[in-house]
């Protein structure tokens, strides 16, 4: 009997010092390569995807509906270059990033407002690439590139996890640098072909719920053949938030909104971790090394050739 009560009275001290712990833990990491989709509904905080809404073209006016203050929509929301303490420090924004900036709707604005990416420090990584460490909230904490092989990793993510997440953004870096290669192997093997707008049959309120991501705005709008155009779109269009989205396919055939790919569309690509690009399919697979789809061993046969 008193074993049973020390091993109670033990187990109780165990259990209160790990709830104490979780008080203080209160930004828990989050890794950038997962794209499990979130839990939403009424229990969850967030708020799920109206399909009606998509398929219904009014187009997203954040200055309308009041969530922006006219007075904040200044050139950088987020692109601020000085630290907490460097506050009396001019900054201004990198010239090779306004394209980038530039390419923003209303909502991607809305949905950066108040991310801080203060540099860190900054290394030299491999082939001729920068290693550039930021504030966390820099891209709400998602490794992703930049124009002249800069590489931005916010200093959230741990130093383990790095090499994996390097990987991937050097594949990016590579699409940039070599864009027709990549191009021509996308369209003669997988079957996608880049536009540079979305096609005019597509409502303006899914193409203005669209999620920029820094790692594809140079080739933005992929099509599957000649139909399928998938689009990463904001979960909530009306409180957009970056880590809130998911991939939907517009339908140019039969002109309404998938919420899930075309069935041929799996049967040759998978299942990828990353679906709303041919850039961000190809690099998780070619990190992975996946040769579990038809899409996967002719890219991996691609690269591995010097493609």
């Amino acid at each position: 009997m008193i074993q049973t009560l020390l091993t109670l009275a033990i187990v109780g001290l165990l259990v209160a010092h790990l709830w104490s712990l979780t008080q203080h833990y209160t930004e828990p990491f989050v890794n950038p390569l997962d794209t499990t989709p979130q839990p939403v509904g009424p229990n969850t905080g967030k708020v799920g995807l109206n399909l009606n809404e998509l398929e219904n073209p009014q187009p997203f006016h954040p200055l309308d509906s009041g969530l922006v203050d006219p007075q904040r929509e200044v050139a950088t929301p987020y692109l601020d270059l000085r630290s907490d303490d460097q506050s009396d420090v001019e900054s201004d924004d990198d010239p090779r990033d306004l394209p980038w900036i530039a390419s923003w709707s209303a909502a991607d604005r809305f949905a950066r407002q108040g991310h801080n990416c203060a540099v860190k420090y900054i290394k030299e990584g491999r082939d001729g690439t920068t290693i550039i460490t930021t504030s966390k909230s820099c891209e709400a904490g998602m490794p992703h590139t930049r124009s002249d092989g800069r590489v931005i990793i916010p200093d959230s993510i741990p130093e383990p996890l790095r090499a994996e997440i390097i990987a991937h953004e050097l594949i990016h870096v590579y699409q940039r640098r070599s864009p027709e290669p990549w191009a021509t192997f996308y369209r003669r093997n997988w079957s996608f072909i880049f536009h540079a707008a979305p096609p005019a049959s597509m409502p303006a309120s899914v193409h203005e719920a669209r999620r920029a991501n820094p790692d594809t705005f140079e080739v933005p709008w992929p099509c599957w053949m000649g139909r399928w155009w998938p689009v990463p779109v904001y979960t909530n269009p009306k409180a957009p938030a970056l880590r809130d989205a998911i991939t939907v396919w517009w339908d140019d055939q039969q002109r309404k909104v998938l919420l899930e790919p075309p069935p041929t569309w799996t049967a040759f690509f998978g299942k990828p971790a990353q679906d709303e690009h041919p850039h961000e399919i190809a690099a998780v697979m070619i990190v992975a090394e996946d040769t579990m789809s038809e899409a996967g061993r002719r890219l991996m046969n691609w690269w591995r050739s010097g493609g």
